[in-house]
């Protein structure tokens, strides 16, 4: 059982460190595929659910079973808990690129109604 609850913590800190990295790109605003992203955590996701069904399995062949299965629910908890906060991160960068293009338009289309109205 010990074996993959280190599969999770390493992957745990792993997406810890693409969360900083997606946390960078958001604040400087460089391109990121939001939809790939959420691909990615999508597969995440149901890579988590799969190690869990597993360690669950596990648990069931221990002698202490609770506690074991408390453990694997904490460390998928811990998992989908991250991949929430990614999600987080994703629909707070599209909301700002959102927020940037309708301001682009209001700003053309008030930039074209001044050149059509004629001055006096």
């Amino acid at each position: 059982m010990k074996q993959p609850m280190r599969r999770y913590r390493s992957l745990r800190r792993g997406l810890v460190a693409w969360g900083l990295c997606a946390m960078a790109l958001a604040q400087t605003g460089d391109a990121l595929d939001v939809a790939q992203e959420r691909s990615r955590i999508a597969q995440a996701r149901t890579l988590y659910e799969q190690r869990f069904t597993q360690a669950e399995q596990a648990c069931y062949q221990r002698f202490a079973v609770f506690d074991c299965l408390h453990q694997a629910r904490k460390e998928r908890r811990l998992s989908l808990d991250e991949l929430r906060r990614q999600d987080i991160v994703l629909n707070e960068l599209e909301r700002k690129r959102n927020a940037a293009a309708a301001l682009e338009r209001i700003q053309r289309n008030v930039t074209q109604q001044e050149a059509a109205t004629p001055t006096r």
